[in-house]
């Protein structure tokens, strides 16, 4: 079992009561969920950018032609159509 610890926690209304309607979980559980998850995601994100800080490091920082090589490769993977790129 984890070591758990109380504490306060001011919400704002609508979220508890969103909370509240939910009777399979406790707040406690679902505020452990959310911030479970908001913690990993923020060390990945700290992670990511400390990566890139190496890669900047090791190779200099992104061209304008890098980024727009960048651009072209994601649009192409979530099929932006021509249309929007063109428009920025």
């Amino acid at each position: 079992m984890v070591n758990k610890r109380r504490i306060t926690l001011n919400l704002d209304a609508d979220l508890v009561q969103a909370l509240e309607a939910m009777p399979e979980r406790s707040i406690s559980a679902a505020a452990n969920v959310a911030l479970r998850s908001a913690v990993a995601a923020e060390a990945h994100r700290a992670a990511a950018l400390e990566w890139l800080g190496q890669l900047n490091a090791e190779f200099g920082e992104p061209t304008e032609q890098d980024w727009a090589d960048a651009r072209a490769v994601a649009d192409e993977l979530f099929d932006v159509p021509a249309a929007a790129r063109a428009a920025g």
